[in-house]
């Protein structure tokens, strides 16, 4: 292990949707798409946006009960411009983590967010499936035997790997063109606060569920594989690593290979599972394996011998 400071938090984990629609696209006709990045041979992979999943995290905090600790979303003056919040990453959670931009008159200002966000990928393409709604007329009146109004919603079978890069330096810390003009440059040595507010982040991926269409088709997007490292690189090791086969049997050796080629710049690192989704023997293939919820307490619990 290295004897640098650590500065880094790597939260790589794989979720499973058996029937999901999370993250919708351009409604083509009567149909609600969902996101898709096209791959070389043709075939597509659903997605998830890092905007949704940051929308998936704030909603998190609101029912955890952080929401005082939330920057109100307002707009611009020009009723055409964008919302924002209120740009204060000293007073709230979501503008110190999650980073904002403000571009109004007389202010131009923004923060990049210390957390870092990858799109959610889905391991296999998209085989074209849709579910079939109709819209009835029973209650509203009409022509009954004609049947109600059809639409359609592409929904998928499949894993999702995602990727959060935290700098942990930044968090807490601002630059002056990160705060209003009438502040100065803010650096917060209060780390149990600091500390705090990385373990809201940590509350929030473990509950998160949500996305589109929740109504009729729940979709649970926590992990069912979790990799965590304290690094003092920083460094998104596990952004292409984390993949199946069409046997759903998780790529063990792809794992442990980033585990032993990053041990330099790994402080600590903490690996879940949940049992019964892969079929591979996924513990005995990788050392040090605990149960998901272990595995997150333990990274709470290492938070809190940290100087950062």
């Amino acid at each position: 292990m290295s004897t640098k400071k650590v500065n880094c938090l790597n939260i790589a984990y794989l979720f499973k949707t058996s029937v999901g629609s999370i993250n919708g696209s351009w409604t083509e006709g009567n149909v609600s798409t969902v996101k898709k990045i096209t791959l070389p041979n043709g075939k597509q992979l659903p997605y998830v946006s890092g905007q949704s999943l940051k929308y998936q995290i704030r909603r998190g905090w609101i029912e955890l009960g952080y929401g005082n600790q939330l920057s109100d979303v307002v707009q611009t003056s020009d009723a055409k411009g964008v919302h924002f919040t209120a740009g204060d990453p000293v007073r709230f959670l979501d503008d110190d983590l999650l980073g904002f931009m403000i571009a109004s008159q007389g202010e131009n200002r923004r923060r990049t967010a210390p957390v870092r966000v990858s799109a959610a990928i889905g391991v296999f393409p998209y085989r074209g499936d849709r579910d079939l709604g109709t819209k009835s007329k029973e209650q509203s009146g009409g022509d009954m035997s004609a049947g109600g109004n059809i639409y359609e919603t592409e929904i998928y079978y499949n894993y999702f790997r995602v990727n959060f890069l935290v700098e942990l330096d930044r968090i807490g810390n601002f630059q002056p063109f990160e705060l209003h003009k009438d502040k100065k440059s803010v650096t917060s040595n209060d780390l149990p606060k600091r500390k705090e507010r990385l373990k809201q982040l940590l509350e929030s991926l473990e509950h998160i569920w949500g996305g589109g269409k929740q109504s009729r088709i729940l979709t649970d997007m926590s992990p069912k594989f979790l990799a965590i490292t304290f690094q003092t690189s920083k460094s998104p090791i596990f952004l292409e690593t984390l993949t199946l086969n069409e046997q759903e049997e998780l790529n063990v050796a792809a794992i442990n290979e980033v585990l032993k080629g990053n041990e330099s710049i790994i402080e600590k690192k903490l690996i879940g599972l949940q049992s019964g989704i892969f079929k591979n023997d996924v513990a005995k293939e990788v050392t040090d394996t605990k149960s998901i919820q272990e595995a997150w307490q333990a990274t709470k619990t290492y938070l809190q011998t940290l100087d950062f």
